[in-house]
């Protein structure tokens, strides 16, 4: 694949990951997700993929068609998907409705809510 590609001739160049991260601004886990067609450690999805690909073959002096796809369809769709759009809402949001539960509920509640 694409990856294996880049990694080949990263090393034909005799560039190690380091070298690829201070060209193109990647962190290294990036290099190191590109070159191993790590597609789900990409928030951005394909774009961000593209993206980066564009970026890193250029800096290797790599053409890329532009009728090659970087991510076949099921990989695409597996690269977003492996996002949580799952929220945490802090408990404290959650438990009461407003100042008058939350007060209630404190251990330090005017005395005409503690009559209740």
């Amino acid at each position: 694949m694409l990856g294996e590609i880049l990694r080949k001739r990263r090393e034909e160049l005799g560039l190690d990951v380091q070298d690829i991260a201070r060209m193109t601004g990647m962190p290294p886990k990036q290099v190191i997700a590109l070159e191993a067609n790590n597609y789900a450690y990409f928030v951005g999805g394909k774009a961000e993929i593209e993206r980066l690909t564009k970026l890193y073959a250029k800096k290797v002096n790599m053409p890329l068609d532009a009728a090659f796809t970087v991510l076949p369809p099921a990989q695409e769709q597996r690269a977003v998907d492996s996002r949580s759009t799952e929220v945490a809402i802090p408990a404290f949001l959650v438990a009461g409705h407003g100042r008058e539960s939350a007060a209630a509920n404190s251990p330090r509640a005017p005395r005409e809510l503690k009559k209740n």
